[in-house]
């Protein structure tokens, strides 16, 4: 969630030009369409989970007390997640899916802290434990991450990471193994775990342009739109349904989302989002914003696209989503994450800890903000920033509903805090966190 560094931001994200890479491993096979006679037919009811943003930190990258150190401090400071609980979380949540058992798990991106090798290879043992078919794409912080380190008491170092070509290996047995197309591009491919469906996944990350740090926003390469839109005709010829996800939201999900706080939806949204839905696309499944949140765009109910966000599952309120796939209609609803298997400190419970360690950060984060770049006196920042805190917090839930009195708030902020924080309360149709569609 690297939110807190951009936030606030009236300036747009610059992008740069795509560098020519190869991106299909040609040691990986391809399973080419005559092998649907063996697969299953789709179920009747198919039940499919999505967890995101598992930003999954290894427990050996923390030693000696780094947890309570300077150099893990600092960067949960600047970007405020429950990473020390990276672990018990993650395994918390596979043992309620398990009780759940989903046909499908889907994992939108941001499966590690920062790309850590080690942390990659701990991500694929847990989720082996699922027993059932798991697809993944990489998210922002994945690969070819330069800020991937290990913490040692107060201090951190370097750590090893993995670039692209090593991510379809390491996750070859979720996804990419038995893909039946594979974008030579990027890393996205399109996956046919039951007959007559398909999973397109998209990779839109920017990691082969990161240098000095990890880069935030995405963007959907023009050869690898030209393979989705030429797959998605193939699934309108054959009559297969097609469910989608991508790290980064594919619209945004409140108004002005893009100037606000750049680099959380795909560059170019809204010319993307019209190929995809006119296409033919119904829905994306997104991450990357930690926000529980489902928007759509489109002018009736046959040409829609939904963009059904899921949260993180290191942010409070921890959610993750059951929806079921039944007569081509869509039945979403969302679980959160209330305990885990660990002694939370304090004594608190996992969701009162989860709570005031988001709120102590975020309270931080604003009253510097007010004070450093807006030129507030320090009582002024702090008075005002429980009311972003608070707003931000509901646009992470999801279905937030503007509190009575805030509007006086807004109208007694300078330009683009008003703005900001009317949009963040504005939450756009239709409903986040249950919602019924319908994919004909």
């Amino acid at each position: 969630m690297r939110t807190l560094r951009f936030l606030l931001s009236v300036m747009l994200i610059c992008f740069v030009a795509s560098c020519t890479k190869d991106f299909l491993d040609e040691k990986t096979p391809l399973v080419s369409d005559n092998t649907t006679d063996e697969l299953k037919c789709k179920p009747q009811q198919l039940k499919i989970a999505v967890i995101s943003d598992i930003h999954y930190l290894a427990p050996s990258l923390l030693k000696n007390g780094a947890e309570n150190g300077t150099a893990f401090q600092t960067y949960l400071n600047f970007d405020p997640k429950l990473l020390e609980f990276s672990d018990p979380i993650l395994r918390k949540v596979i043992s309620l899916l398990k009780r759940e058992r989903p046909d499908i798990v889907l994992i939108p991106g941001d499966l590690t802290k920062d790309g850590e090798k080690v942390s990659h290879e701990a991500v694929v043992r847990i989720l082996n434990q699922l027993g059932t078919k798991v697809f993944v794409i990489p998210g922002n912080h994945d690969i070819n991450n330069p800020e991937a380190v290990a913490y040692n008491g107060d201090i951190s170092n370097p750590t090893p990471i993995i670039q692209a070509r090593d991510f379809p290996k390491i996750y070859a047995d979720f996804g990419y193994r038995n893909a039946i197309s594979r974008d030579a591009n990027s890393l996205s491919y399109i996956s046919q775990p039951y007959r007559g469906l398909w999973i397109l996944a998209i990779d839109d990350c920017e990691y082969y342009n990161n240098t000095t740090t990890a880069l935030v926003p995405g963007k959907i390469k023009p050869e690898t739109m030209a393979w989705i839109l030429g797959k998605l005709r193939e699934a309108r010829q054959k009559n297969i349904t097609v469910l989608s996800m991508m790290h980064h939201g594919i619209m945004e999900h409140f108004t002005n989302q893009e100037t606000i706080d750049a680099g959380y939806v795909t560059n170019d949204w809204q010319n993307q989002a019209d190929k995809l839905m006119n296409a033919g696309l119904k829905v994306m499944f997104t991450g990357h914003y930690h926000a529980n949140d489902i928007a759509m765009r489109g002018s009736d109910e046959t040409n829609v696209l939904y963009d059904i966000e899921t949260g993180s599952l290191v942010t409070p309120p921890s959610p993750y989503r059951l929806i079921t796939l039944t007569n081509n209609e869509l039945e979403i609803t969302t679980r959160k994450i209330t305990s885990i298997n660990c002694a939370m400190p304090g004594g608190l419970s996992f969701t009162d800890y989860s709570n005031a360690f988001i709120t102590a950060h975020m309270d931080g984060y604003f009253e510097y903000v007010f004070t450093n770049l807006y030129g507030m006196d320090p009582t002024t920042a702090a008075g005002l920033a429980p009311f972003f805190r608070d707003g931000w917090m509901a646009h992470y839930a999801g279905d937030e509903m503007m509190p009575e009195g805030i509007m006086d708030v807004i109208g007694g902020l300078p330009y683009p805090l008003d703005g900001a924080l009317y949009s963040i309360w504005s939450d756009l149709p239709p409903a986040d966190n249950n919602l019924h569609i319908n994919l004909n």
